[in-house]
């Protein structure tokens, strides 16, 4: 019996594992997935650029060497029409303005392009990082304790109702109880505290291995700065629903997992 009884138990842990190391498969294909994608985006938007750039420089030569023709003329001579003379002053005055205009948007263009090549090279390392970046332990704790919790909106592509459009959310929507207080899912450093686009006020806490954001709420316990410690006070739900993500750090605003393998049993 007790043969059996460690026999299923080995079994159990095995099962575990198993389901761990395809849950740390997923999370690193999902950060590779994205990763790809925004390098991909930031080259064919450094090509763009670079054709721009290519565009601009062969019409600023024209413009270049039309100017020289007209400026290497001089200023018009006295005895001409002072109209004609007013007329020649600016189109002098033109093709500096055009000249300078072109450098101008040049130099921008140039600044675009080098911004975009170190986007692309964070990205490059970032996606080297993937295949060895901690992971976050299961076992979050759930951020409102007692009362419904009830998943209302799951993680990934959903088509919205009204348009039909396919969209993808990052995170979850919970149903909690009027005034719910949201708690700490981790230990961490809260990183942000106030209002978040389209979540309305929400915190952004930093676990070392993931960041949680948590929106929907009315009122803030903490400050950006500030150390919490699983179940400490964030502040209280807003309405009947929060949003909660789970994000990995790596890339500029984190790779989004969904929270559900990550949450505690409830």
């Amino acid at each position: 019996m007790r043969r059996r009884s460690a026999a299923l138990g080995l079994g159990v842990a095995l099962a575990v594992c198993a389901t761990a190391a395809a849950g740390d498969a997923d999370f690193r294909a999902a950060a590779r997935d994205q990763l790809s994608a925004e390098l991909a985006a930031a080259q064919r938007a450094r090509a763009a650029v670079d054709d721009k750039v290519a565009t601009a420089s062969a019409d600023r030569a024209r413009r270049v060497r039309a100017a020289y023709k007209l400026l290497r003329a001089g200023t018009a001579p006295a005895w001409l029409d002072p109209d004609e003379r007013m007329a020649a002053a600016r189109r002098r005055a033109a093709v500096r303005y055009l000249l300078a205009r072109d450098r101008a948007e040049l130099g921008l263009l140039a600044d675009e392009r080098d911004q975009l090549a170190a986007a692309e090279g964070r990205l490059t390392a970032d996606l080297a990082r993937t295949a060895t970046l901690p992971l976050p332990a299961r076992g979050l704790a759930w951020p409102t304790t007692g009362g419904p919790r009830a998943v209302v909106a799951g993680f990934g592509p959903y088509l919205h109702e009204t348009s039909g459009a396919s969209l993808s959310r990052r995170g979850i929507e919970l149903r909690v109880a009027a005034g719910s207080e949201v708690r700490a899912m981790a230990d961490g450093l809260v990183r942000y505290a106030g209002p978040i686009r389209g979540l309305d006020t929400g915190v952004v806490v930093d676990h070392g291995t993931c960041l949680t954001v948590i929106g929907g709420l009315a009122e803030l316990r903490q400050i950006a700065g500030a150390a919490v410690h699983r179940g400490d006070l964030l502040g209280g739900a807003a309405g009947r629903h929060i949003y909660v993500e789970v994000r990995l750090p790596v890339g500029a605003g984190g790779v989004p997992v969904d929270p559900l393998a990550l949450l505690a049993p409830r």
